[in-house]
């Protein structure tokens, strides 16, 4: 498993959030944790973990109802998928990108770097007259 997955993308002013222990997770598992009263997900994606948004960016739904295949999560609802590495919408509904979080696994610990994301815009990003 990876000792630190952190990227251009961590902050030094922002603290990481204990949110679990390492072996929290099997391969292919998801949980849900709160921060700061929002729900994140976490993904064990073949071994290597990731944290994003547990809301589908087309209606809302907890993304933790889903499945995890692979690097792909894929919503319960109506089955819009999601790279868990990139938040990147993988289904090609041309929905908005998952908001991701930095992790790290520090001394056993699962580690997500959580800032609030703006109020997420759940709508298709062609559609022109939604403003």
């Amino acid at each position: 498993m990876s000792e630190c997955l952190e990227d251009s993308s961590v902050s030094p002013d922002i603290p990481f959030v204990a949110v679990g222990d390492e072996d929290m997770l099997r391969p292919n598992e998801v949980a849900e944790v709160a921060i700061e009263g929002d729900s994140i997900l976490v993904c064990n994606s073949e071994g290597q973990y990731y944290a994003i948004q547990n809301l589908c960016t087309h209606d809302n739904a907890p993304l933790g109802l889903g499945r995890l295949i692979g690097w792909e999560i894929e919503c319960s609802r109506h089955g819009a998928k999601f790279d868990v590495t990139s938040g990147e919408e993988s289904s090609e509904w041309l929905l908005q990108p998952l908001v991701t979080f930095p992790l790290r696994i520090r001394e056993g610990k699962i580690e997500v770097q959580y800032t609030k994301p703006e109020p997420p815009a759940f709508r298709l990003i062609g559609d022109r007259n939604q403003g």
